[in-house]
C-alpha cells in the first residue's frame, strides 16, 4: 500500500507523546467488529445506503498522492479501524511518517463517511412513513444536498491533511486552514440537518400519517438521529478546537482527549446505529406495503 508516496523517518518526533499501542489496537478491534456487524445487517435489511458507514468503520482501499497544489487519489486504506491501526503502529516509532500520516488522515476523514449514511437515513424514513408533506425539504433533495456537502467536507479534510504532511511549513499552515474549513462545513451541515429532523419530527407528532400510526416505533429512530448527530457534532467541535489551538495546545498534546472526544464518541455512533438500525423500520414498512404480516 502506498500512502502519499512512501514516507520515511522524520528527524524529529511526530507526536508530543508516545501513542498508546493498547488503546490503538483496542479501537482497531472495536471499529473492525462494528463494521462487520453493519456489513452483516446491511445485506438482509437491503440497507445499501449503509455502504459508506461500513467503509467509515472498517475501510476500503485506494491511493492518494499530494504534489504541491494537486491531490491525486489512486490507493489508501480508509476507515476508523485503519486510522487507529496507524496510531498503534506509531507506538513503536514516533518518527515513522507512514503510520503518522495514516492515522492523521483516516481518523479525521472517516467521520464524513459515517455521516453520509446518517443523512440518507432521514430521507428514507420520511418516504417509508409516507410523510413527505411533513419534511423540511423533499427526501430527494435532503439526500442530495447533505451528501453533496458531506462529500465536499470529506475531500476537503483529506486534501488538508495531505498538504500538512507534504507541504513544509507553508503547507502545514495552508492544510490546517483547509481542514478547519472542512470541519466548519461539517458542523454547519449537521446544525441544519438536526433542525430538519426537529421540524419533521414535530410535524409528524402533530399530524401522524397512517404508516406512522401502524409503526409506533418510528419515534425511537428520530431520537436515534438526534443522538448520533449530537455525538458527531461534539466530536467535530473537539477536532475544530484542536486545530484552532494548534500543535502547542493541550488538546493536541494530551492523547486521552482524542480517545474520549473522538474514538469513543464515533464508536458510540456505530453502536447506536446497530442497535436502532433504520433498516429494521424500513423492512417493516416494506412488508406492510406488500401485505406480509409482521411477526
Amino acid at each position: 500500500m502506498t500512502i502519499l508516496n512512501e514516507r520515511g523517518e522524520a528527524d524529529f518526533d511526530l507526536y508530543p507523546y508516545r501513542p498508546s499501542g493498547t488503546a490503538g489496537y483496542a479501537f482497531v478491534v472495536l471499529f473492525g467488529l462494528g463494521g462487520f456487524v453493519h456489513l452483516c445487517m446491511l445485506i438482509p435489511l437491503r440497507a445499501w445506503f449503509f455502504i459508506p458507514f461500513v467503509m467509515g468503520c472498517a475501510g476500503v482501499s485506494y491511493k492518494i498522492y499530494y504534489h504541491h497544489t494537486k491531490v491525486t487519489f489512486t490507493d489508501i486504506l480508509q476507515g476508523e479501524a485503519a486510522g487507529y491501526y496507524g496510531r498503534a503502529w506509531s507506538h513503536s516509532n514516533i518518527r515513522n511518517g507512514s503510520p503518522y500520516l495514516l492515522q492523521l488522515m483516516l481518523i479525521l476523514a472517516s467521520a464524513p463517511l459515517l455521516a453520509a449514511s446518517i443523512y440518507m437515513t432521514l430521507g428514507r424514513l420520511i418516504r417509508a412513513l409516507d410523510a413527505t408533506d411533513h419534511a423540511f425539504l423533499s427526501p430527494r433533495w435532503t439526500t442530495k444536498i447533505y451528501v453533496t456537502i458531506d462529500i465536499g467536507s470529506f475531500v476537503t479534510q483529506l486534501m488538508g491533511t495531505a498538504m500538512q504532511a507534504n507541504g513544509g511549513a507553508d503547507g502545514v499552515k495552508q492544510g490546517t486552514t483547509i481542514v478547519i474549513a472542512g470541519l466548519g462545513v461539517q458542523l454547519g451541515a449537521f446544525a441544519i440537518f438536526i433542525l430538519s429532523v426537529i421540524i419533521f419530527h414535530r410535524r409528524l407528532v402533530l399530524e401522524p400519517t397512517e404508516m406512522s400510526i401502524m409503526h409506533k416505533t418510528w419515534n425511537r429512530y428520530m431520537w436515534m438521529l438526534y443522538t448520533v448527530s449530537g455525538l458527531i457534532v461534539v466530536r467535530s467541535i473537539f477536532r475544530l478546537a484542536e486545530f484552532l489551538e494548534g500543535n502547542d495546545g493541550k488538546l493536541y498534546k494530551t492523547e486521552a482527549f482524542l480517545y474520549v472526544f473522538d474514538a469513543s464518541l464515533m464508536f458510540a455512533v456505530v453502536v447506536f446505529m446497530a442497535v436502532l438500525h433504520p433498516g429494521l423500520l424500513l423492512r417493516a414498512t416494506r412488508k406492510r406495503e406488500m401485505g406480509i404480516p409482521l411477526l
